[in-house]
This record gives structure tokens, C-alpha cells and sequence, in this order.
């Protein structure tokens, strides 16, 4: 399950941001000649109450970095500046295409960088052309070569860049879009499903791969091929081996259950996604990868045979070719922060336009699923999109208290201040009762034994506090609680003493909960608003079990291999959680193999 996401990649954003050019006192240089600037300026724009400042360094009238100064925009602004900064600076303009779902958010930074750009004494079309860089580009950098180029610096392609080294002297290149790696498994929790891994045997919980199978093929409503099941399957312990003893993940001393496994057999990284991710860079980096970022993939190049033999690619609003001998890897990620591809190919929800927010990555739009459909990539599943129930309605992300629920007890209470599912079940069946509920919002009921039991507030401090500050959490009596989010509250009593005769009886009458049926107290509580977010997206090109990409005519297409979210037919209808770091792994080493041995 993907968890983690606000702190570690806030994190990564305000690295990535801060430290190119920290401080918001510096002079612009002087000029070489007549209309040609270089230096870094301040603008800002105002609008409806909100403000966001800028700082914009320009070389020779280009626009080179952008650091957020100062901003006073709604929780989730980061993701809409990341996207926003990366095309400016990409092609050296103002005038780029607002976030779709945030227009307001991007008109302000928009404004903002126009008057940086006026301050330094330029009109926005003095900057540098676009065609011109690309010109400049192209007369001195040529064509970069390597044997396997790796598109998506995320746990797939950073695993395949791993086993790819790890085998050989072959020249890896990986490209990522964003200035920081990761993608969406940095905004995850970096958990990992292994059966008879061993944490499980210091605890004695008994596994199987057999059972493992069946969790995954029936939570995927016996969507997914099982041979590529099979496969997850058998290679998950071996790799997380790999993980922990050759890459250097280090993992806590517990065991995480998600829905839909019958057992717990979940591994948790140290330090979440964030921690994850870095481990992997340095293990790439360490043995020899080359990592460029701020690169984006536009197109697939293939030869006159139909070979895939490299990818024309984008670098700071310069075009560069990309050739690889041995192969090219997607690993690009789904599409689930692109709200017009997602509105393309959903026929189980009905509506997943910019009113439903996503968990993901602003980097996860499914740009690689256009370039490999256009080389003739067959795709699967692509209707069957995750969306995970329990978000920040102020950002669309998971919560971390929402451990709670999987781990221990807590009840999900409708508008009417009733129960409405089993806490316990799987995302797709509690997203779709949450669908059915007033104003599309339910309440998470967290009592004082649970936080206590489970350390909440110390283990997350931050996002309590920022949780308060949004208005979204509130800790209490019932009656303060309940007085908080306008919900019934003799209706809620009632709520918690059903329950409560069901743990007597030891079985849930109204949705056949089994897992940690438990007394809910009676003192203080905390309670969160929650929505349901979109999450994963279950389809993508086809593969087959070396992770060749399957064309439209049933055949591989030679040199492209595929792994991660970029794929589809793995995980059916539904991903269990905890099983996108294992898939990534798997397939992403298995691409890399396959790549090396050009199969």
C-alpha cells in the first residue's frame, strides 16, 4: 500500500527547490549587453485573498531555476508547482498550460514568474525561444548512446538500473522528468507483502506462497493473469532478500496487514518511501548509473525492422536523442493524476474528473503509455482504476493515522452517524460504499486506547498538527467530536454500542467484520473527515513473463521491455496493498535481465 506521501515528498520538493539558489536577497548581475539578462529576480502575484512570491534566476535571457519563496495557496499547491516549474523551465516560457484541476493555483505562480521576468527588465516574449535552444542543443550535444536506457526513476526502473549494473559493465542511463527521483514510490510507505519472510517467522505467522497467490488473484476479483501472478509470487521473498542484504533497504522489526491478505506478511522500510527511494539511487548511482533528471521521454525511436532502439527526449526545452543498443525500459508509472486520461478509460466509477483528487505524484500522467501505444504497444485494463478511501479531503492524501484502521480498531461513521461497511474490507469494496454516502465524506472514529496503544501522536506529530490547522481532525468527547463535524451524535452513541454488542458476541451482524473485532471506548477520540482518492491504475501495456512488451499483433516488440505501473493484467480489478513494491521489484529486474540478454 502506498502511504507516506505528503512529508516525504514535500521533503524532496523543498530540497529540490531550496537548495539551487537559497536566499531571496540577491542582486541581479550586470547586463553583458543590451536586452540580454542574467541574475535572479523576485516577483509575486495576489489574488482572492492568497499570494504566492517567487524567486527566477535567468541566464542570457533564459529562465533556469524557479524557487517558491513564499506562498499562501490550500495544502496540495506543491504538486501543482512542481508540474508548473518543471514546464517553464522546460521550455523557457511563460505561457504553458495551467494544471487541469487547478487553474486558480497555476494563473497565481503563472503571474508570479511574469513579473520576475519583469523585474529583470524583460517582456516574456525577450526570453529565449524555445527553437532556438533546441537549435543550440542540437549542434552541440549530437546523440547519447548507452546499452540500456531506463525511462522513470521510481522503484521499477531504479531496480532494473541495480540488476542491470549489478550483471555487467553495460552503460545505464536512466531519465526522469522531475528534478528529484522516486515517482510514486517515494510518496509511498515503501511496504513490501512477502510470505515466510522474516519477520513473520520471529512472530510465527505461517505463509505460503500458495495462499499469497490466492490473496492476490481473488483481491483482483480473478482479473489478473495468473501466470504473471506466478511469477510476483515466487520471486517476492527472494527479492526482498535482495533488497535488505545486497541493496541495503533497512526494514523495522514489525509486521503490517493490509485488506485482502489473509495473513499479515507485510515488510516496513525504515524512514517510509522517502527512505526507500534514496537507498535505491545510491545503490544505482554507487554502481555506476547515470541518472539524469529534469528529462522528459516524448517518443519511442524505432529502426526500419520495428526495433526499439532508443527515445527522443526533452531536456530543458531541448530535444536529445537517445539511442541503446540492448533495449529501452518503461517504467514510467500509470496515470492516475492525468484527469482526462483517467476520464478516458474509466467505466467502473462514472466520473473521476478534477473533483476527485489523486494520491499520486503530479509526474504520473501516463506519458508512457502514450509513446508505447504509438509504437504499437497492446494495452490492458486500463478500466480498471484504484481509487483508496481514506484521504485528506484538504489534499487528497492518505492519512498515516489511518494505521489505526488497518492495524488495530477504528470505525468508519457515514453524514447520519452510522456505520455503513467493514472497516476491514478491501479499497475498491470501502470506495465504493464511500460513494454512496452523503456529500461523498465519511468520519474516521479513532479512540483514546487505539492512539495510545498505536503511539499516534508521536509517530505523526507533523501531520496531526498540519491536520488540525486544515480543519480536517478534531480530538475530544463524542459530543465535541461530533459537535465539530455537525454529526448526530445520539446517532453515533448508538453507533459505538452496536458495535460494542457485536464484540460481546464476537460477530458482526451488519457487515461480517472478523479482523481486531474490538470494544470501541468511551473517553476521548479522535475523529477525521475522509474522501476517496484516485490511487493506482490496474492496466497499462502488456507484457509477458520476461517483461517484453506485448504489441496489438500478440508478438514482442524487440527492445522494449516494461515494468511497475506502467504495466497491466498483473493485479486484476484490484491491487492489494503492499503490492506495488514487490511488482516493481520483480518485473523491474526481470526487464533489466531480459534487456541485457536482448531476449
Amino acid at each position: 500500500m502506498k502511504r507516506r506521501i505528503l512529508t516525504g515528498f514535500l521533503a524532496a520538493v523543498s530540497l529540490c527547490f531550496l537548495t539551487a539558489c537559497h536566499g531571496a536577497e540577491r542582486m541581479p548581475s550586470d547586463r553583458k549587453e543590451e536586452n540580454v539578462v542574467s541574475g535572479a529576480f523576485q516577483g509575486e502575484a495576489k489574488e482572492g485573498g492568497l499570494r504566492v512570491r517567487v524567486d527566477v534566476v535567468v541566464k542570457e535571457n533564459q529562465i533556469t531555476h524557479i524557487e517558491i519563496l513564499e506562498h499562501s495557496e490550500t495544502p496540495g499547491f506543491e504538486k501543482t508547482m512542481t508540474q508548473l516549474i518543471d514546464d517553464i523551465v522546460a521550455r523557457n516560457c511563460v505561457q504553458v498550460d495551467a494544471v487541469s484541476g487547478a487553474t486558480q493555483t497555476s494563473s497565481r505562480l503563472l503571474k508570479a514568474v511574469e513579473q520576475a521576468v519583469l523585474a529583470a527588465g524583460l517582456n516574456p516574449e525577450e526570453l529565449v525561444p524555445r527553437e532556438q535552444i533546441e537549435q543550440n542543443l542540437n549542434k552541440e550535444s549530437g546523440q547519447v548512446d548507452c546499452d540500456i536506457l531506463i525511462i522513470g526513476s521510481g522503484g521499477a526502473g531504479l531496480s532494473a538500473a541495480i540488476e542491470a549494473r549489478s550483471k555487467g559493465n553495460d552503460h545505464i542511463i536512466v531519465l526522469e522528468k522531475m528534478s528529484f527521483g522516486g515517482g510514486n514510490t517515494r510518496m509511498s510507505g515503501g511496504e513490501y507483502a512477502a510470505p515466510g519472510n522474516w519477520v513473520q517467522e520471529s512472530l510465527g505467522i505461517e505463509d505460503s506462497e500458495e495462499l499469497f497467490f490466492s490473496d492476490i488473484y481473488e483481491g483482483g476479483q480473478r482479473g489478473g493473469n495468473p501466470e504473471l501472478i506466478q511469477i510476483l509470487v515466487e520471486n517476492a521473498l527472494p527479492n526482498a532478500y535482495w533488497l535488505r542484504d545486497f541493496v541495503g533497504v533497512k526494514y523495522k522489526d514489525q509486521q503490517s496487514w493490509y485488506g485482502g491478505h489473509t495473513v499479515s506478511r507485510t515488510l516496513w522500510p525504515v524512514g517510509d518511501g522517502p527512505n526507500y527511494v534514496d537507498t535505491l539511487i545510491d545503490k544505482a548511482v554507487e554502481m555506476g548509473t547515470e541518472i539524469q533528471y529534469n528529462t522528459r521521454a516524448e517518443e519511442l525511436v524505432m529502426d526500419e525492422s520495428g526495433r526499439v532502439t532508443g527515445v527522443r527526449a526533452r531536456r530543458k526545452g531541448m530535444v536529445v536523442e537517445y539511442t541503446a543498443g540492448k533495449g529501452v525500459i518503461l517504467a514510467t508509472g500509470g496515470f492516475g493524476a492525468n484527469v482526462e486520461m483517467r476520464m478516458k478509460y474509466d467505466t467502473r466509477w462514472n466520473d473521476l474528473d478534477e473533483s476527485i483528487s489523486t494520491t499520486n505524484s503530479p509526474a504520473i500522467v501516463g506519458d508512457g503509455l502514450v509513446m508505447a501505444e504509438k509504437a504499437g504497444a497492446n494495452l490492458v485494463g486500463m478500466e480498471e482504476i484504484q481509487l483508496y478511501p481514506i484521504n485528506n479531503p484538504a489534499t487528497g492524501n492518505y492519512y498515516f493515522m489511518d494505521y489505526a484502521r488497518l492495524n488495530s480498531n477504528a470505525l468508519l461513521i457515514n453524514k447520519e452517524g452510522r456505520r455503513f461497511v467493514d472497516e476491514k474490507d478491501t479499497r475498491d469494496h470501502l470506495s465504493e460504499a464511500m460513494l454512496r454516502q452523503p456529500d461523498l465524506k465519511v468520519y474516521e472514529l479513532i479512540d483514546s486506547r487505539v492512539v495510545r496503544e498505536m503511539n499516534l501522536e508521536q509517530l505523526y506529530e507533523s501531520e496531526i498538527s498540519k491536520c488540525y490547522d486544515q480543519g480536517v481532525l478534531v480530538r475530544g468527547s463524542l459530543q465535541e467530536c461530533c459537535e465539530y463535524f455537525d454529526l448526530p451524535v445520539e446517532e453515533v452513541q448508538k453507533t459505538i454500542e452496536r458495535f460494542n454488542t457485536f464484540v460481546e458476541a464476537g460477530k458482526d451482524e451488519d457487515f461480517g467484520r472478523t479482523q481486531n473485532l474490538e470494544k470501541v471506548g468511551s473517553d476521548s477520540y479522535y475523529m477525521f473527515s475522509c474522501i476517496v482518492s484516485v490511487h493506482h491504475t490496474m492496466g497499462g501495456v502488456e507484457i509477458d513473463p520476461c517483461a517484453r512488451v506485448i504489441g496489438t499483433d500478440g508478438l514482442p516488440i524487440p527492445g522494449l521491455y516494461a515494468a511497475g505501473e506502467v504495466t497491466g493484467g498483473i493485479h486484476g480489478k484490484n491491487r492489494l496493498g503492499s503490492m506495488s513494491m514487490p511488482d516493481t521489484v520483480t518485473f523491474g529486474r526481470i526487464a533489466a535481465q531480459s534487456a541485457r540478454e536482448m531476449k
